[in-house]
């Protein structure tokens, strides 16, 4: 991607952060960034077009994000502490409009990227739980295929069943309490007191 290009994008997911999807317009892009329509429409030929680039750099963001804050972690209890901390801000920083939208007004685009970031949370479990056994700290006889799409399931249920408002979810013993109901149900004894002696990091 060009810088130009780049910046436009950068640009564009922040005012889509904020604004949501539906209510910026190509011509509301063009003054926010002051830039011409014609210098918009060399790099994108509309507004979907536009919306593909900026979820994709969403995308590679929090994949890059997840990269950097699992970096040296010395076993697979302490990569999913930092999994969570990530989880949280992202979390913090959701806009339920942008999904809504979305789904709405660009349903091809939308199922795309539910597709693709999928693939990318259910992976990085299962890789987890490889490592986890591999270690001798998660259970043996546990199914990563099942374990990876009930954590799949309930992450996307934190954030679209409205079951839990924003602020409840920001509570620090809401993801305490979303850590322990996961990990105590995978960890052997040599896991549990890895787990128990980190526990608090979460707080």
């Amino acid at each position: 991607m060009e810088d130009k290009q780049q910046e436009i994008v950068d640009k564009v997911r922040g005012l889509y952060n904020e604004f949501g999807i539906r209510s910026v317009t190509m011509d509301d892009v063009v003054r926010e960034l002051g830039i011409s329509k014609k210098t918009l429409y060399r790099y994108f030929n509309d507004k979907s077009e536009l919306v593909s680039a900026v979820l994709e750099c969403e995308r590679s963001l929090r994949m890059r994000e997840y990269g950097e804050v699992i970096q040296g972690v010395s076993n697979a209890i302490e990569e999913m502490l930092r999994y969570y901390d990530l989880q949280k801000k992202m979390i913090k920083e959701h806009n339920p409009s942008i999904m809504y939208d979305l789904k709405k007004y660009y349903p091809k685009i939308h199922s795309d990227f539910l597709e693709k970031k999928r693939k990318v949370i259910f992976e990085s479990v299962i890789g987890n739980l490889k490592r986890g056994k591999s270690e001798d700290i998660y259970r043996t006889d546990l199914d990563e295929q099942i374990v990876a799409r009930l954590n799949l399931m309930r992450i996307e249920a934190l954030i679209n069943t409205g079951i839990f408002n924003n602020e409840e979810m920001m509570m620090p013993s809401f993801f305490t309490e979303m850590f322990k109901y996961h990990m105590y149900g995978i960890v052997n004894e040599n896991g549990r007191k890895i787990l128990e002696q980190n526990i608090d990091k979460l707080k």
